[in-house]
């Protein structure tokens, strides 16, 4: 568990049965910046959880994002399409990722796109993951701090990556 006074995203494999019957993720989101997610472990594959919390450690440490929401349960309240910020997973192809990869994200200011690697999570995780992001990021609970109009930088592995070639995107 990460410092209460540290803002984080932590993703777990959830075999404490936190997650609520019949779903496939579970959101716990606290004041501070700080959230749990806790994804069934028969809907994601080990390697895409340790590369989320890798991206997780870069986006909210360095602040790319924060968190606005007033009240724990409000993340897993509907969502009001307020359209504020676009975030989805995308699963795609194994050979248009980046060797070895899980998951890559295409980042801008108001846009985030997270491939992740065919095979690494079910379709259903797929899908409640985008509304889950529909309503955290749509609806402005967790902003993008792009508001400077610089581009930042976004960590990398000591190899750099690169961007697979045509890569889809729900744009």
């Amino acid at each position: 568990m990460p410092d209460e006074h540290t803002p984080s995203i932590v993703y777990h494999l959830d075999f404490a049965g936190r997650i609520p019957k019949g779903q496939v993720l579970h959101v716990d989101d606290r004041p501070g910046g700080q959230a749990d997610v806790y994804l069934h472990p028969l809907h994601v594959r080990e390697p895409l959880l340790w590369e989320l919390n890798w991206l997780s450690l870069v986006h909210i440490g360095f602040g790319y994002w924060h968190q606005r929401s007033t009240h724990e349960d409000q993340v897993r309240e509907d969502a009001e399409y307020l359209g504020i910020a676009d975030s989805a997973w995308e699963i795609v192809p194994r050979s248009k990722m980046p060797k070895g990869r899980h998951i890559f994200f295409v980042e801008s200011k108001g846009m985030i796109r997270w491939l992740i690697r065919s095979g690494s999570c079910t379709v259903t995780m797929q899908n409640a993951m985008n509304n889950l992001l529909l309503r955290a990021a749509g609806d402005g609970l967790w902003q993008q701090t792009w508001d400077d109009g610089k581009e930042h930088p976004i960590a990398r592995p000591r190899n750099p990556l690169v961007a697979p070639p045509l890569v889809p995107t729900l744009v």
